[in-house]
This record gives structure tokens, C-alpha cells and sequence, in this order.
């Protein structure tokens, strides 16, 4: 297979020459004691800043989950609302009225539950 990429070196004709005679590539200069030296402390330098951001990760505790939704027409029920059934008294109406509507400001409900809520009761 003919390589297509290149990689901008100027190796290309050497690279060409040793793959059509099979020959491996000529091994690179050893390294001197201080070259070895100062790519292992390197090498460990990037270790080392890897571990850290690691544990850095690690020690940021995860967010807190998602408050669960309220259940607003059982914090209703919970309250034990009265049911309204008829009244000759317009005093029982209003009595019945405040007490659902006490209910309902405990549950925490909006306009539209109110509407739904209240007329469950009734």
C-alpha cells in the first residue's frame, strides 16, 4: 500500500528508498546520560500533572440531584379538606371557602390547581 500522507518532513524519498528495498530504518543516536535524565524527569513532570488533575476531578463533590416535584393534590388531601355538598347558611359556604382555601395556600398550588382542586371538593 503506497503512503499517501505527508507529513512535511523532507524524509519523504528516504522513507520511499527503505520501504521498496525492505530494509529497516537506521536506529536513532543513543541517548547521552543527561538526555536520558531530562526526558524521564519529563516524563514524570506530565505524570505528575496528570495524577494531579486526576484528584482534582475527584475531590470536586457532584452536584446535588434535582429537587424532586411536589406532589401539590396529595399535600392538598394530606390537609383533609371538607366537602361541600349544599348549605342553607351562606356562613357554612364561607366557612367551607376558607377552609379549602387554607388547603390550598399549604400546598403551595397555582391558579389552575385551585380551580381543579376546589372543585374536587365540591
Amino acid at each position: 500500500m503506497v503512503n499517501t500522507r505527508r507529513t512535511g518532513s523532507g524524509s519523504d524519498q528516504q522513507e520511499q528508498n527503505n520501504q521498496g528495498t525492505g530494509q529497516p530504518l537506521p536506529m536513532p543516536p543513543p541517548l547521552t546520560p543527561e538526555q536520558f535524565f531530562q526526558l524521564q524527569m519529563q516524563m514524570m513532570a506530565t505524570l505528575n500533572n496528570t495524577v494531579q488533575a486526576l484528584q482534582h476531578i475527584h475531590a470536586q463533590p457532584p452536584p446535588p440531584p434535582p429537587p424532586q416535584p411536589r406532589d401539590r393534590r396529595a399535600d392538598f388531601l394530606r390537609g383533609h379538606p371538607p366537602t361541600f355538598s349544599h348549605a342553607t347558611d351562606p356562613l357554612q359556604a364561607d366557612g367551607w371557602l376558607r377552609s379549602v382555601e387554607r388547603q390550598l395556600v399549604v400546598a403551595q398550588c397555582d391558579d389552575w390547581e385551585r380551580v381543579l382542586y376546589a372543585a374536587g371538593q365540591l
